[in-house]
């Protein structure tokens, strides 16, 4: 038999003389130990060899020294093999002994074949739900990381936007102040009050038409081709936000959807729970269904809490 199966018969047996006095939390935890430290086997394993064993024994606070941890495998150990089976220690730690235990009646199996396929259906169901959970959650924290980076990029590209228009428009406008004041001193140089007027005109018309229009046009003329450019920039920085969007939106819905899902099972739990309380009122096996009943509350703990059961 495996850890849990060793467990679930020494329960069958003395359920009033462990369950019934508080020491449940205390067999769960050292037949989940049991399974943590064989590396070999996992929860297929039937016993520790004599190293792990010792280490069983030291973290559940067994704190003696090399000889006399020797000597409590020794004593622990009913078949001599140099390994502890989880059923060896829990004879041990609660005074029994393997002649009384075979004794024991394990109560009517038949009977509980139904709920733990009900059950069982419901605790894969569970697994499977809460590994969808997790990766969903982090896919969603993931989209919601890249549309915080993506909306980010996008304004700084509207911003650098916003700054090269603005650089061509005072261009522009530099432009055609300089185009309407050629135009304006062209008028005065001809229709002028006076002869003095119209030759002033004529004159400055002369200096403003010997600058230079080149270098303002040239400036114009990069800044337009890089407005061009930072245009181009913004468009695909603004569908790439919407992409984005939309895979924070499905993702988020995804969530939903294993949210209900769990939902969903919560209710198939509801229904595998009160079957077993009606089998429950029969000669069955007590400690496996005590196994599974702490088996399903340890999975709804990693269940989002307003979906547990209250």
């Amino acid at each position: 038999m495996n850890y849990v199966d060793q467990t679930k018969f020494f329960l069958n047996a003395y359920f009033d003389d462990v369950i019934g006095k508080g020491e449940g939390e205390n067999v769960w935890a050292w037949t989940n130990k049991f399974i943590e430290l064989d590396k070999e086997k996992g929860k297929n394993g039937d016993s520790l060899n004599e190293f792990d064993a010792h280490r069983f024994l030291e973290q559940i606070g067994e704190t003696l020294r090399v000889v006399e941890l020797r000597d409590m495998l020794r004593e622990i150990d009913l078949d001599f093999n140099k390994r502890m089976a989880i059923v060896e220690f829990l004879i041990y730690r609660y005074k029994k002994t393997i002649t009384e235990l075979l004794k024991k009646p394990q109560g009517d199996s038949s009977l509980l074949a139904v709920a733990e396929q009900k059950l069982k259906s419901v605790s894969e169901a569970f697994e499977r739900l809460q590994t969808q959970l997790a990766e969903q959650k982090v896919i969603e924290d993931n989209a919601r990381v890249t549309l915080a980076a993506q909306i980010k990029q996008e304004e700084a590209v509207k911003a650098a936007e916003a700054e090269l228009r603005a650089a061509v428009d005072s261009l522009s406008a530099e432009e055609k102040a300089r185009a309407d004041k050629i135009a304006d001193l062209e008028l005065k140089s001809t229709t002028g009050s006076s002869q003095v007027a119209k030759s002033k005109a004529a004159a400055e018309l002369a200096q403003v038409k010997q600058e230079d229009p080149l270098p303002l046009r040239k400036a114009k003329i990069t800044q337009e081709a890089a407005l061009k450019k930072v245009e181009r920039e913004r468009k695909a920085a603004e569908a790439a936000t919407a992409k984005t969007e939309a895979t924070k939106r499905e993702a988020e819905q995804k969530t939903k959807e294993v949210e209900a899902a769990i939902g969903e099972t919560e209710k198939a739990l509801e229904e595998a729970k009160q079957y077993l309380e009606d089998v429950k009122k029969n000669a069955v096996p007590r400690g496996a269904i005590w196994w599974m009943e702490k088996e399903l509350e340890e999975k709804q703990k990693y269940l989002p809490k307003k979906k547990q059961n209250k």
